[in-house]
């Protein structure tokens, strides 16, 4: 998110720094705590429509969003746009390690959001939580639209998928040797490098990264395997990891203080920012990692129709395609028109998205605690 699928480049050090989603969603108490393991006509509401679709009350859509630069461009590029198409206010409320808890610890009838963004993890610990209105498809009719694969992967009851980013390598320019693939992370020319600049918050990314440079198993499978666990945390620890980044303020900063000279980070973060910083390109490697965001209608909100209706919105490919133009964001309308050259590196179909491993949170839920403490040891060792 985000950096990562909820942090930003430009985060300020006025964040908290976060424990594991899996583990904060695991020991907090809920205040639905309806699923103990799995979760199990309206108006039609139409982008483009100008009749909102809400219970009536004057009080701004509060939505969710990360934070940094992605809630600066989120506003930029699809709030105003909603705002003077539907003449409605919309409330942005930017965060990330602390979504989940401010839902579960809210009364049940008063929620600090009426529509929360959603990465695997939020999403899958959220549903265990009950913490969703399920979407009701007749009022997301962009959902037609949405690029079969994102569509079938991952559930889409309690929410829709809408954007996202893969992994990209940033690395400086001039290295021994070319830098475009996960493996060469294990490759001599890293090994010669001033470092390597990984992200702790989101664990999972630079190990599923690891699982795909390894090529052991088809796209980063090796992380759906227990058994192979232990194989992908090597290959991590064999990488020379000199900054354990929390934000990506700490990736920018390791390399202007020659800290480091390749860094695993989020194409939304990187790719209308890398011009900022005199030396530094990225390379997408043609098979990588990523996370997609599912937007969710918070369960308890007085504005569930409004909600679907901008979730729907966010969907169509107009919007996708102006959003482009501010934000280097992954979208999943196949119509979707992207900006510039965006299209060389983003899937606009299937076959393309395939080439991204998203991680399982069905699987990896069993297993993260041990993979935390792990990958958190990794890094204390260090």
């Amino acid at each position: 998110m985000p950096a990562g699928p909820d942090r930003d480049a430009e985060t300020s050090g006025s964040e908290s720094k976060p424990s594991s989603p899996g583990e904060r969603a695991r020991n907090a108490v809920s205040r639905r705590r309806l699923l103990s393991t799995t979760a199990a006509g309206s108006a039609t509401a139409l982008a483009g429509c100008t009749e909102l679709l809400s219970s009536g009350s004057d009080d701004p859509l509060r939505v969710s969003v990360w934070s940094g630069n992605y809630a600066d461009r989120f506003e930029e590029s699809v709030v105003q746009r909603y705002e003077e198409e539907f003449d409605a206010e919309i409330e942005i409320q930017p965060g990330w390690n602390n979504i989940l808890s401010d839902i579960q610890t809210a009364p049940d009838d008063d929620p600090p959001y009426d529509v929360t963004i959603t990465e695997g993890n939020f999403y899958y610990y959220g549903r265990q939580d009950d913490l969703f209105h399920e979407i009701r498809t007749e009022n997301v009719p962009n959902f037609d639209e949405v690029i079969d694969y994102y569509a079938e992967f991952r559930n889409t009851e309690y929410g829709m998928p809408v954007d996202g980013a893969p992994c990209t390598i940033i690395h400086r320019e001039g290295l021994e040797s070319e830098i475009g693939s996960w493996s060469d992370l294990s490759g001599s020319a890293v090994a010669a490098s001033n470092g390597v600049g990984v992200d702790t918050g989101f664990w999972w990314f630079p190990m599923y990264a690891a699982a795909v440079g390894m090529d052991e198993a088809e796209l980063g499978e090796e992380m759906h395997d227990a058994d192979l666990h232990d194989d992908v945390l090597e290959t991590v620890r064999e990488w020379p990891v000199e900054s354990w980044a929390s934000s990506g303020q700490d990736i920018w900063q390791a390399f202007q203080n020659d800290v480091i000279d390749v860094a695993q980070w989020y194409y939304e973060q990187t790719a209308y920012d890398i011009d900022d910083y005199d030396g530094l390109t990225h390379t997408m490697p043609e098979e990588t990692t990523g996370y997609l965001n599912h937007w969710c209608v918070v369960k308890g909100t007085d504005k569930r129709d409004q909600a679907e209706e901008f979730i729907n919105f966010l969907m169509d490919s107009e919007v996708q395609t102006a959003w482009s133009e501010e934000m280097p964001t992954l979208f999943c309308n196949e119509n979707t028109e992207y900006a510039g050259d965006l299209a060389d590196d983003l899937p606009s179909n299937s076959e393309e998205a395939r080439n991204i491993a998203f991680p399982d949170w069905e699987f990896l839920a069993e297993h993260s605690g041990d993979l935390s403490d792990d990958f958190t040891q990794m890094q204390s060792n260090a």
